[in-house]
């Protein structure tokens, strides 16, 4: 069964490539005949064309063409290969006066806002201060009077004594802080340790 499908399709382009054949034997005596045709139509333009370029060609000295080559060679040849540019900038006086006054202006106008900043957080912390005074003044006039007594009779040991008395404040708020987070953390751990013993 397949010796037969085989020999079908051998036997098949057999005959497609016999019509090829045939065709390229058509195109090339047609393709042949059409330049033939061709040239014969336009022998004489083809003739007067190559009449001009042989009269064209004789106008001009080969000698001075050769030359004008030459001359060109050499030049080409003389050039260097790398041009060195020299590209400088120079600032006229009133661009520098002008450069100057602006970076002038920018370092003042930085150190203006700079300085207006600064004096506004320490105006909002004093604010905050005579704030806080003047409640203790309201609720606590004894304790106030005490305090104006003190700074009035010594004013640089009372300082001390009040900064020494901020900085055990302080102390004491940290150590409460991180007491908290132990105490946490313990907590947190305690809870992991249950889990871990009922197997959750």
């Amino acid at each position: 069964m397949q010796q037969e499908e085989i020999e079908e399709k051998v036997a098949m382009l057999e005959e497609l490539f016999q019509g090829v054949v045939g065709r390229m034997d058509i195109l090339e005596t047609s393709m042949a005949d059409f330049l033939k045709t061709f040239m014969e139509q336009y022998r004489n333009v083809l003739e007067s064309i190559a009449a001009r370029v042989e009269t064209a060609n004789k106008r001009y000295d080969e000698s001075k063409v050769q030359a004008n080559i030459d001359e060109l060679t050499k030049v080409v040849t003389d050039m260097p290969k790398v041009l060195t540019v020299r590209n400088t900038h120079h600032f006229g006086a009133w661009s520098k006066s002008l450069i100057i006054g602006a970076v002038i202006a920018f370092v003042v106008t930085a150190g203006s806002v700079g300085t207006a900043l600064y004096f506004n957080y320490q105006n909002n912390r004093l604010n905050s201060e005579a704030y806080n005074f003047w409640l203790v003044r309201a609720l606590y006039p004894e304790v106030s009077k005490t305090i104006e007594g003190k700074l009035a009779e010594d004013p640089n040991t009372f300082i001390k004594q009040a900064e020494k008395a901020m900085v055990k404040q302080q102390a004491i708020i940290a150590a409460e802080a991180e007491a908290k987070q132990a105490e946490q953390q313990q907590r947190a751990a305690r809870q992991k340790l249950e889990k871990v013993k009922s197997g959750k």
